[in-house]
């Protein structure tokens, strides 16, 4: 997994957050991945959310992901 300085990553969150909401939802991913060949930097979606979801509400906040990939 590579690392992503805070820009990267928000702009990459700010991608795959279409309903601008401030949450990665699975549907989301699920878009993500059906354009970007399943994966992000490199990881499965699956394998992603189960690193990144940290308090387990299906839901990956700008936090979640800045602290996954950083």
């Amino acid at each position: 997994m590579d690392k992503l300085t805070d820009a990267e990553a928000e702009a990459l969150f700010t991608e795959i957050d279409t309903d601008g909401d401030g949450e990665i939802r699975l549907r989301e991913l699920r878009a993500y991945g059906q354009a970007h060949d399943t994966t992000i930097q490199g990881m499965k979606l699956v394998d992603f959310v189960r690193g990144a979801d940290t308090d387990g509400d299906r839901r990956i906040s700008l936090t979640e992901f800045k602290s996954f990939f950083g």
